[in-house]
């Protein structure tokens, strides 16, 4: 499972240089950290574990981990590519999870099932976790993962992610 984050980078080298002005200089430099820029880490897997292979008609559950409450958006990346917005399901839910040891997803509530069609190769589910509710604006219209951290990036929200990986197979297979 690989968890990028920006923002503990950030923090680090802040306070790196706080540390070196610190000591070059005899001032101190103040660093504050508000839950708004503090990461929360996040785990996300299937119900089998991680790289892990399904057939075609296959129902997948995922398990998602936060260490602190947060906004929580789920982006299925299928084999050709193609990203699905998994959660937030309904318009009016704004993401919002509590933390907890792995949190099933779908939840009985949402009325979704996973279940495993073509195309079938490598696929990814992405986690990303924010304090603040991630934009309103429709996802459906982003291209690939990099352009959706783009249009996160720009919209002024600290946020961490990760993904687990998946491998599809037609039924034959």
């Amino acid at each position: 499972m690989k968890n990028t984050n920006k923002l503990t980078v950030r923090l680090w080298l802040t306070n790196l240089l706080g540390l070196i002005a610190l000591h070059l200089s005899g001032s101190a430099i103040a660093t504050e950290t508000t839950p708004e820029t503090t990461a929360i880490h996040v785990t996300i897997t299937t119900h089998l574990g991680d790289k892990q292979h399904f057939r075609e008609g296959d129902e997948i559950s995922l398990l998602l981990s936060l260490d602190h409450d947060a906004y929580v958006l789920l982006v299925y990346q299928d084999a050709g590519g193609n990203l699905v917005k998994l959660f937030p399901v309904r318009k009016n839910d704004n993401g919002w999870v509590p933390a907890g040891d792995f949190i099933p997803f779908p939840r009985r509530t949402d009325g979704l099932r996973l279940v495993v069609a073509s195309p079938f190769g490598e696929e990814r589910v992405w986690a990303f976790t924010a304090a603040k509710a991630f934009p309103t604006r429709p996802l459906l219209d982003i291209p690939d993962i990099k352009a959706l951290r783009t249009r996160l990036q720009h919209s002024g929200i600290f946020y961490s992610e990760t993904y687990t990986q998946l491998r599809t197979h037609a039924g034959q297979q």
